[in-house]
């Protein structure tokens, strides 16, 4: 009787044992069936790289992100900073917040520099990405002499050095392909009525002054649009 009573102790003992043992797996395997924290190991550039505009102006598009974890899976929830360079401009936020797809996006105001604007694009401790774009020169504001004003020389003579003009932006950026149309008032030659600037903004041409002493007028001038824009040169012929 005593042996039996002691046998019922142990197989009960026994029994809470498997128990416990049981929990303390089932709780095992909860805990490993839980997904890990994604980590983000991979930003690059979805769309909005190397677009064109004019300087000052936005991007036509945004420019898109995408972060990604090792299984290239989107990582929703992290902070992406956005900085242009010094003289590229603006974006419409420092830092965005990706979305479910991993993705994060800002609008560029490019600069008052034309060229190439560049920005920086970064993440937590991964290695930054850079996105460029490029700002060409506003309309022409300006057509000024650089070169070949107030010679003097004889008559029927081409004069030493060629007459040369500059176009420039608003912001003073030069400005290439404008065209430059050239007349005088005094019966000279010049070596082409019509010049185009050149990737410096300017345009020139060679003169000859015509057959009667005295000042000679040579008048460059600029269409923009339907306005004229003229500057002039005064040659002596002696």
């Amino acid at each position: 009787m005593i042996h039996t009573v002691g046998r019922k102790r142990f197989d009960a003992l026994d029994g809470a044992i498997a128990s416990g043992l049981l929990l303390l797996f089932l709780g095992a395997c909860s805990s490993d069936s839980t997904s890990p924290t994604q980590t983000a190991t991979s930003i690059v550039v979805a769309s909005g790289a190397s677009q064109v505009a004019t300087v000052a102006t936005s991007l036509a598009s945004p420019v898109v992100v995408k972060v990604t974890d090792q299984s290239g899976n989107p990582v929703a929830g992290v902070s992406v900073t956005f900085a242009p360079s010094a003289s590229a401009g603006s974006v419409s936020a420092g830092q965005v917040t990706t979305d479910a797809t991993g993705s994060a996006s800002v609008t560029w105001t490019l600069g008052t520099v034309a060229g190439i604007d560049s920005m920086m694009v970064t993440t937590g401790t991964l290695a930054p990405v850079a996105v460029v774009a490029t700002a060409m020169p506003d309309a022409p504001v300006a057509l000024t002499i650089v070169a070949g004003n107030n010679q003097t020389a004889p008559i029927d003579s081409m004069l030493a050095s060629t007459l040369e003009v500059k176009v420039t932006d608003q912001y003073g950026n030069v400005v290439p392909n404008a065209t430059v149309q050239w007349s005088d008032d005094a019966g000279g030659t010049l070596s082409a009525t019509t010049t185009v600037t050149d990737a410096n903004g300017l345009a020139q041409v060679q003169y000859t002054l015509g057959p009667n002493t005295g000042p000679e007028d040579v008048v460059a001038t600029l269409m923009v649009g339907s306005v004229p824009m003229t500057t002039s040169f005064v040659e002596i012929g002696n």
